[in-house]
């Protein structure tokens, strides 16, 4: 005699009357008709020739072999829910999470994005920027890139861009000032960020090409970098960039170089591993990529 097929379906309408004694209760979660339910029950409770509800009011009551029938169907649903999420997960690795400022993420990731996608499809990314999240955790990423002399502290880290400061301005601005030498470059409006990383960029700008200047006013101070590229792209004076942020906008003329002086530090942007990261192989071919676009 052949065994009987399991009756998924009223199973499933079962548990879920079963957690919230109540037929209607339980259509509203499957979103299906109220007496659907009732008839899969009845069905079910044919199939084992028991009542498994005594259909009292308000409220459902689970009968003796109803409430024995509820746990175990419980239990085994769960099961079932683990193993799936499980072989998901190994179907569908989780996405790398990259942390990193607004304006390097702006500037030369997403520009750079379709890359990586294009080299590793297997990779989904996820990018959280600091500027939303001042409080984040390190932990909670794979990989973090900072500016500065070093990564972050404990974690293997790589710099993956040098600090390259180069002086810009709209093509307008440098039409109406005519070629500016370095020394001609202190008496223009100069833009500053004032942040503590960025405060001093252009005193580091003029010690590194060499050039003689006094010190620029600093009545032009922008605290965000996003605004701050904003004033240099409107035409309010000269600011500080960094290559190869910014090679796209003076690839397509947005804007131009004030000076053909370029400024290379000992700081730059560092990519880290967390100790997450590191676990996760993928983490490190977003590290190996950011390395290779940079060149």
């Amino acid at each position: 005699m052949p065994t009987p097929s399991l009756p998924l379906h009223q199973l499933q309408a079962f548990d879920a009357a079963a957690r919230h004694l109540s037929f209607s209760r339980a259509a509203k979660e499957l979103n299906v008709l109220g007496p659907a339910i009732g008839r899969q029950v009845a069905l079910l409770e044919d199939y084992l020739a028991t009542p498994l509800f005594r259909r009292t009011k308000p409220r459902l009551t689970l009968t003796r072999e109803g409430d024995v029938l509820a746990k175990a169907v419980a239990a085994g649903f769960a099961e079932i829910r683990d193993c799936l999420t499980h072989l998901r997960k190994d179907a569908f690795p989780p996405a790398i999470v990259v942390n990193a400022a607004i304006g390097f993420t702006s500037f030369y990731l997403l520009p750079r994005m379709a890359d990586l996608q294009g080299r590793h499809p297997e990779i989904e990314v996820q990018i959280v920027t600091r500027d939303q999240e001042q409080d984040y955790d390190p932990a909670r990423c794979d990989a973090v890139v900072t500016f500065g002399t070093s990564g972050l502290s404990g974690c293997p880290s790589v710099r993956v861009i040098p600090e390259r400061l180069v002086a810009i301005c709209t093509p307008s601005t440098l039409a109406e000032w005519g070629p500016v030498s370095r020394e001609d470059l202190s008496d223009k409006r100069l833009l500053h960020m004032s942040s503590e990383d960025h405060a001093d960029d252009w005193a580091r700008f003029f010690a590194g090409t060499r050039a003689s200047h006094a010190d620029p006013p600093q009545h032009d101070r922008f605290h965000s970098f996003m605004v701050y590229m904003r004033a240099i792209q409107n035409g309010m004076g000269v600011g500080l960039g960094w290559r190869p942020l910014i090679d796209d906008m003076l690839e397509t003329g947005t804007l131009v170089r004030a000076s053909p002086y370029e400024c290379e530090t000992d700081r730059g942007y560092f990519c880290s591993l967390t100790a997450r990261g590191a676990a996760k192989p993928g983490a490190h071919l977003v590290l190996q990529w950011l390395r290779e676009t940079a060149g």
